[in-house]
């Protein structure tokens, strides 16, 4: 008895301090959507086979999952484990639309109906177009029979293996499988609700502080300027320079920063390269927002009546102006005298690129003299934005970008980007010529939200020292639901302290906020009124932990 004894003992110690052992290997496991018939399954069991896939989409070990958002994958380890870590194997094929997630997020369970979110993981971008990867995402120690990831599947995603590893001595909790009683939407809003800030915090760096650098910009309004929009007057523009109370009386300056921009053209014409414009869209647009009573003496106007209205003669709001992507088409050359100069398969990449330069530059130079002759009184000219909100496919912007940035310095302004979430370039906008960018979240305009977004973006731009941008839709002044949405942009600001003193941007469609100022509605109204609270630090709405 005395030597079964010590045998028990040695058994047990050597469980407890045993290396992590993949405790997924054969174990059975369900998805929330089965994988597409052509990159299946086979007997639902390869996820835990232990057979990792080559580099190759076709190869049998992988199945692969297209679009519909998101996939939830749950485990049954058949006992509760501690468990160290959670490793899932990934391929990426950019010519095929195939991604290896840029997250992943953990839970655990006993009894697969309660769950407790342990750890979310987000990763660097991968830098072959055709590689395989393994994704790691802690589990702290977290016991649990039950292991479901959670990952998004924006257009194709292939996985081979899930492989749990913890402690092989298990804890107990080896009756009957529930598996087959998962209850995905319930987990899946669990998913959703977590907002990991202990993540943020963790991640080194600082989010993009307003100073000299921003040129001294902090709360950025987006202006659309443009020809499926309204035509910017003076009534249009007071709500956005001063906050009016309810009778429409400026009690206070708003927004200190404005961003003129335009993506739709006369004819169906797209500023931002999807439909591109010429040199006589370039020009309609400076003397549609230089025109008198519009675009900028619009607001030149609002500013002065504020002014008087507050008793401050001196303030000025600062302007940013946007610089339309530079390319055209066979069918639409931007110089009809020129046809092929902007594009680097008829000229080369080269010469392509000089040209592209040259004609941005003599864009600046057509903005600053008629800005000089203008003489606003009550606007400052802060910098230049590049329209296009990523990185192109090829990579040939790199070639001219950066000397662009240098130029716009040259002029003693500033050079503002605000990408898509997670968009090719924005970990590098130093090297691209930018000196002040923000990123695009995006979560008001996915198909199903989720709150980890803005962990993600932050974690993102406090990395990469960017600013961010607060977005709306016109469904807001609608839904109740979907202003929780645009609430939830607010919050997500307080909880992870991106506040007064982060250079910010903000979408509002084109005329929301004015919208939302006029209103009779209250739930609307209330729209301003918190966005006003938030740009002057006083809105307290947070994330419940």
């Amino acid at each position: 008895m005395f030597l079964l004894v010590l045998l028990l003992t040695f058994l047990v110690s050597v469980g407890v301090n045993a290396e992590p052992t993949n405790l997924a290997l054969g174990k059975p496991y369900t998805i929330n959507i089965e994988a597409e018939s052509r990159y299946r399954d086979f007997g639902n069991l390869e996820a835990t086979d232990g057979k990792r896939g080559l580099n190759s989409i076709f190869n049998a070990a992988w199945q692969g999952h297209a679009q519909k958002e998101y996939r939830i994958l749950v485990l049954d380890l058949g006992a509760t484990y501690e468990i160290d870590r959670v490793e899932m194997g990934f391929i990426q094929d950019q010519p095929s639309n195939v991604w290896v997630p840029n997250s992943l997020s953990l839970a655990v369970s006993d009894d697969g109906i309660n769950w407790q979110v342990v750890n979310e993981e987000i990763y660097e971008g991968l830098s072959s177009e055709n590689q395989t990867a393994i994704r790691t995402i802690a589990a702290n120690q977290a016991t649990g029979r039950y292991v479901a990831v959670f990952f998004g599947v924006n257009f194709w995603v292939f996985f081979d293996e899930i492989e749990v590893y913890g402690n092989p001595v298990s804890l107990g909790n080896d009756g009957e499988s529930n598996l087959a009683n998962v209850d995905f939407d319930a987990l899946y809003r669990g998913f959703l609700s977590t907002v990991n800030v202990d993540y943020f915090k963790a991640v080194e760096g600082d989010l993009m502080r307003v100073s000299e650098e921003t040129g001294w910009a902090h709360d950025i309004l987006l202006v659309y300027d443009q020809a499926s929009g309204i035509v910017w007057n003076e009534h249009y523009a007071l709500p956005y320079v001063a906050y009016l109370d309810e009778d429409l009386q400026p009690k206070d300056w708003f927004f200190d920063t404005f961003l003129f921009l335009a993506l739709t053209a006369p004819g169906g014409y797209n500023f931002a390269a999807y439909s591109v414009t010429d040199k006589t869209h370039w020009d309609w647009w400076l003397d549609r927002v230089f025109a008198d009573g519009q675009g900028f003496d619009a607001f030149n106007k609002a500013v002065i009546t504020v002014g008087q209205a507050l008793g401050d003669e001196e303030y000025k709001a600062k302007v940013i102006v946007m610089i339309p992507y530079p390319t055209e088409l066979p069918s639409l050359p931007f110089d009809p005298h020129n046809p092929g100069k902007l594009n680097p398969d008829v000229v080369g990449m080269e010469e392509a690129a000089r040209n592209r330069l040259e004609v941005v530059k003599e864009y600046i130079d057509e903005v600053l003299t008629r800005w000089n002759e203008k003489n606003y009184s009550r606007l400052e000219l802060i910098g230049f934005y590049w329209l296009s909100e990523n990185l192109d496919s090829a990579g040939f912007d790199r070639f001219y970008l950066p000397d662009i940035g240098a130029y716009v310095r040259t002029c003693g302004l500033k050079f503002y980007w605000i990408p898509w979430y997670m968009a090719p370039g924005y970990r590098e906008w130093r090297e691209l010529g930018f000196d002040a960018v923000m990123m695009q979240p995006n979560y008001m305009f996915t198909d199903i939200p989720n709150k980890s977004r803005f962990v993600f973006a932050a974690a993102e731009a406090k990395k990469y020292q960017l600013g961010l941008e607060f977005e709306s839709s016109s469904k807001i002044l609608r839904s109740a639901e979907d202003r929780e949405l645009y609430y939830d942009y607010l919050r997500a600001g307080n909880t992870l302290g991106y506040g007064n003193d982060i250079l910010r941007g903000y979408y509002q469609d084109v005329t929301l906020y004015y919208q939302a100022a006029h209103s009779k509605d209250p739930e609307v109204r209330r729209i301003y009124d918190a966005t006003y609270e938030f740009v002057k630090g006083t809105y307290t709405g947070k994330f419940e932990d």
